[in-house]
């Protein structure tokens, strides 16, 4: 279901904040997962730079879109996430779960909420500006 756009300017001036705050949100958590992996791969006796490869580029294809605030960037994002959210419980849930596990639990749940809304929320005010 597509997205209503606001009726009057009251609204979408409300759509706006909400799609600020979730924008400061998305741009947190996701550099806060890009810094997690870096600063988890520089500070290991011997740095896995092919695993650090591997968790960081795919976050990485996002950056240009998050940079200009597509609302299909924000979507494809929580599909990405799931994987990292995927890897982060699987690791929570074992006897050995360390903090950066409880950490990527956080950060993917808040990361895909806020790019969610996000998403929606950019559309919403996509089609008041095209309106207006």
């Amino acid at each position: 279901m597509a997205p209503k756009p606001p009726e009057n300017t009251e609204q979408a001036q409300r759509i706006k904040r909400k799609l600020s705050i979730a924008r400061a949100l998305v741009l947190a958590t996701y550099s806060g997962l890009l810094l997690m992996f870096t600063l988890l791969t520089l500070f290991k006796a011997e740095p896995n730079w092919p695993l650090w490869i591997v968790q960081v580029v795919p976050l990485l294809i996002f950056a240009p879109g998050l940079k200009r605030g597509y609302h299909r960037t924000y979507s494809w994002l929580c599909f990405v996430v799931l994987l990292y959210f995927t890897w982060a419980v699987t690791n929570t849930l074992s006897p050995l779960a360390y903090w950066r596990d409880y950490l990527a639990v956080a950060l993917t749940v808040i990361l895909f909420s806020s790019a969610m809304m996000a998403s929606r929320w950019r559309q919403q005010w996509w089609l008041w500006e095209n309106r207006h």
